[in-house]
Parts: structure tokens; sequence; C-alpha cells
């Protein structure tokens, strides 16, 4: 007899065009052993290779971001869960993880404020940013935010309290009619 959760998922999955997704604990190394899986996938569907690039690039930085900020963690990086599904219009790549009520305030802050910006303005921040250096607290270099903003034709994000816990979900579409 085969579990009904286990269905429920593979129907939602089929339902909502996901065609990758990762969840769980999360490393560099992980990272780099599923990243070719995902670029192979996203080669199948046919789309151009700026198409593809521009989706695997929001997969790859919200990725380390789990890796990276993650407030649940394990020994190597972070946990949470990514995912890649088609769309009548293109692609999204989803991730969630939970975040402390700190990162919260900053993350929110820090996409609200990009979320504003046209192409000029986030090819700016991404300068400013190069020349200012990572904000404190970063692992990276703090661009992550920045080229998930300039690779999507728009994003969005929610945080919702689970369990105790505050969960982030952050999402990047790439429309096919505007890439």
């Amino acid at each position: 007899m085969m579990d009904k959760k286990s269905i429920q998922l593979h129907k939602l999955m089929i339902s909502r065009g996901t065609f990758f997704c990762y969840a769980g604990p999360l490393s560099e190394t992980v990272l780099t052993s599923i990243s070719s899986v995902v670029k192979g996938q996203l080669a199948d569907t046919g789309n151009s290779i700026p198409v593809i690039n521009k989706v695997f690039g929001i997969f790859v930085e919200q990725a380390q971001n789990i890796i990276r900020y993650s407030g649940d963690r394990s020994e190597q990086g972070g946990v949470g869960s990514v995912a890649i599904s088609a769309t009548d219009t293109g692609f999204v790549v989803e991730a969630i993880n939970g975040i402390s009520q700190t990162d919260k305030l900053r993350v929110s802050k820090v996409l609200e404020e990009l979320k504003v910006m046209d192409g000029a303005q986030l090819k700016q921040a991404y300068k400013d940013r190069l020349k200012s250096g990572p904000p404190k607290g970063s692992f990276g270099a703090g661009l992550g935010f920045i080229e998930v903003a300039r690779r999507s034709s728009r994003f969005d994000f929610s945080f919702e309290d689970h369990g105790g816990k505050t969960l982030f979900l952050y999402r990047g579409w790439v429309d096919l009619a505007a890439a």
C-alpha cells in the first residue's frame, strides 16, 4: 500500500510543473553534485542559453542562501528546500528555509528596497555593493539578493510561522517573453 502523503506530494509536484526539487541538508558539496543535473534538466527544456543561465543562476543563489544563512543548520551548511518549476510563461525557482527574527527584519528591508528598483538601479546597486564590500555578517560578497533581482523577471518573498519557527519563502520568476 502506497503512502497517501507520498502520492499527494507527487501529484502536487506534477501539477505545479516541478521538475527539480531538493529538500534537506544543503552544503557546497551537495550543490556542486546536483548542479550538473539541474543544468542538464534545464537544457532538456529546449530553451535558449540566456534563459537557462538566468534560471540556473537564480537556483545557485537561492541554494547558497540556504547553505550560508538558513536558521536550520547541519554540520556542512544549512537546511531547506529549493525547487524549479515550469510555468505557463517560463520558470519559477523557489527556496524555503528557516530564518531568525533578526534576519527576517533585515532580509525584508533589503528585498523591499530591491523590489522597487528597475534594471539600471539594480545594476548600480550591484556596482555599489562591489565597491562597499559585503554587509556586516555576510558570508559572501552580499550580492545574492541583487543577483536574483537582476536575473528574475520578478520576485517575491514571504514569511510564515510554522511550528515555532519562521520560514522564509523566496521566489524568482524567469518569463520567456522578458528573457
